[in-house]
């Protein structure tokens, strides 16, 4: 496991957010007994493991960002779209964001004043087709999917990852805005996406310009982030 403490610029302040990476299956020591209940529901195991590892993520990355050490007294509960909701006495304060795939999860804690949302999926070449096909891509969108499937045309991105990073964008900017993708995917599309400097992409949103989405892609996964687009973090999330 792996918990970073990074610095968010935003409206004028610094502010602090953290992240943690999680990719073993934990003992269950750090679950409220409600949780644990939770845990005991679930009937098969790869259930149970992303279960406790997308909470031991969520609640390290909150426990640093509160100051709780005791992470049995955060209990993160579930909200009417899946998002989660923190009972804690400091949660008022502080908001969380929690992604898992195939064995790894992250979470994001951070001033609830300024919201955030991170999604992390596997690259999978096979399902390429089908989530071009469920995008509803924008027109800036369908010309990326193009240059990255024509000759890899968009420098350091095949169409299987320039698929992931458009539907990771979707699903960080519906946890933003705690609406997860019960919404058509056509509204969380991206007008602009680019290049930068270190290797990742940014980009804009075409029905939210407020939003920014910060994406990279590590060792066959892609983390995206959004985030208002006047926000800056003084590092990039480390998830490998």
């Amino acid at each position: 496991m792996t918990v970073q403490s990074l610095v968010l610029r935003h409206g004028g302040t610094e502010q602090r957010v953290c992240f943690a990476a999680v990719n073993a299956a934990p003992p269950q020591a750090f679950l409220s007994e409600r949780e644990k209940e939770q845990l005991e529901a679930f009937k098969f195991a790869a259930k149970q493991e992303a279960f406790l590892l997308g909470r031991l993520a969520a609640k390290s990355a909150l426990g640093v960002l509160i100051e709780e050490p005791d992470l049995r007294r955060i209990e993160i509960r579930s909200g009417i779209y899946g998002q989660p909701l923190i009972h804690h006495p400091a949660a008022g304060a502080a908001d969380v964001s929690v992604s898992h795939s195939h064995g790894l999860a992250v979470a994001l804690a951070f001033p609830a004043t300024c919201p955030m949302g991170i999604d992390l999926e596997t690259v999978a070449a096979v399902a390429a087709a089908t989530i071009i096909g469920e995008l509803q891509a924008s027109a800036a969108e369908r010309a990326w999917l193009a240059q990255a499937g024509v000759a890899r045309a968009a420098p350091g991105v095949d169409q299987a990852t320039a698929c992931c990073v458009l539907w990771t964008a979707r699903e960080a900017l519906g946890k933003t805005l705690k609406i997860g993708l019960n919404s058509p995917l056509g509204i969380l599309a991206l007008t602009e996406i680019r290049a930068t400097d270190d290797g990742s992409w940014a980009g804009r949103y075409l029905n939210f310009p407020h939003c920014q989405c910060l994406s990279q892609a590590r060792r066959g996964r892609v983390l995206s982030l959004a985030m208002p687009s006047d926000a800056q973090l003084s590092a990039k999330l480390s998830f490998t």
